[in-house]
């Protein structure tokens, strides 16, 4: 199952909700990958420790103009095939822009004389590796044992990977996609077998918002779970997150984080307690709230700290919990219903290296 961890705004806790779950799942035998996607600011990495297995650069293809061949002033086809505006004409020649350059290689589909040649632009790096997953701050009385989950006592372990945008690179969406579909390093999953096979469930923490690095991240996904805060500005862009799923048709719920926040603010000069906006806002609408993950100054704490939070309190443990119930429910219900496929990994793809390999990003 494709699970995509989004939100409509950045803060609310999402890399949070997608490190503890992916943790909770990969401690229960599950085989997990987690793809952190939001490559311009990639974080997943700081609360797992991970073996980086692979590195890879990702470039997309740029045009370059042969001015030998380019008809110049008679022709004009490629600036006015060009939606980016990536080429121009001035003088006598065709100037090329690669920075607004999308890749799409219309301009050489136009030119008549082949003049339009390619040159590659680096969008940023592509790594994958293994994470072992370490045991939470926090009491552990009741926890989920990493030690029990693997044969022999092992810590468990999940397959992970992301993307680290070039700075000063405008386009993440190439990035994103390599990162979704970069190839999953072999790692023991709850039969104990190292296995290039994909996981059982494949999280992908988003990035936030609801525009193109967004929407390339959760298109092709089973669901979309939508982390939210209670606040008056956690619901205005849960809305357009919503909205972006029902345009997607993805299915989605909700997951409320740091649940009473704002209790015993009050509404002002009334002496009541303050309404939970988003409660009331996805009862009204019919949106599925998923889980309810209560404040917990301890949580606050473990994740300052990079440490995983799902046990830091008891009332956080109960709640990531049942949040890791429903989703293995969902998987269950998504391994049962999907017909036997196999799958078979792009040709040129490595899966070690011992220095940065290069791949060509599609958009």
């Amino acid at each position: 199952m494709k699970l995509a961890i989004a939100s409509g705004k950045g803060g609310t806790g999402k890399t949070t909700v997608a490190v503890n779950l992916a943790a909770l799942l990969a401690a229960r035998g599950h085989c997990v990958s987690l793809a952190d996607c939001d490559v311009e600011e990639p974080n997943a990495h700081l609360f797992l420790p991970v073996e980086w297995k692979t590195r890879e650069n990702c470039t997309l293809p740029v045009p370059k103009v042969n001015d030998t061949l380019c008809l110049g002033a008679a022709c004009r086809r490629c600036v006015d095939a060009c939606r980016f505006k990536a080429l121009a004409f001035m003088g006598d020649a065709v100037l090329d822009f690669p920075d607004l350059c999308h890749g799409c290689g219309l301009c050489a589909l136009v030119c008549p004389t082949g003049a339009m040649t390619y040159a590659t632009r680096l969008v940023g790096e592509v790594r994958g590796g293994i994470a072992r997953i370490r045991p939470a701050m926090g009491d552990g009385k009741n926890a989920e044992s990493p030690a029990g989950a693997q044969p022999g006592g092992s810590m468990p372990t999940l397959r992970f990977r992301d993307g680290v945008l070039r700075i000063g690179e405008a386009m993440a969406t190439p990035l994103i996609k390599a990162v979704k579909d970069a190839p999953l390093p072999a790692a023991p999953c709850a039969t104990g077998r190292a296995t290039p096979q994909p996981c059982a469930i494949d999280i992908r923490d988003c990035p936030p918002g609801v525009a193109c690095a967004a929407i390339n991240a959760v298109h092709d996904a089973d669901f979309m779970l939508l982390v939210a805060e209670p606040s008056p500005f956690g619901l205005h862009d849960l809305r357009l997150a919503v909205a972006l799923a029902r345009h997607l048709g993805l299915p989605h719920a909700v997951a409320l984080n740091r649940d009473g926040m704002g209790a015993g603010m009050g509404q002002p000069g009334t002496g009541q307690a303050q309404a939970d906006p988003v409660r009331d806002w996805t009862t009204r609408e019919g949106v599925p709230l998923l889980g309810v993950i209560p404040f917990s100054r301890a949580a606050a704490e473990c994740g300052a700290s990079g440490s995983l939070v799902h046990d830091a309190a008891p009332e956080v443990r109960a709640a990531y919990t049942r949040l890791a119930d429903a989703i293995e429910g969902m998987a269950r219900e998504k391994e049962e219903s999907r017909r036997p496929r196999g799958r078979t990994e792009p040709a040129g793809n490595t899966t070690a290296t011992n220095g940065a390999k290069e791949r060509t990003c599609d958009r």
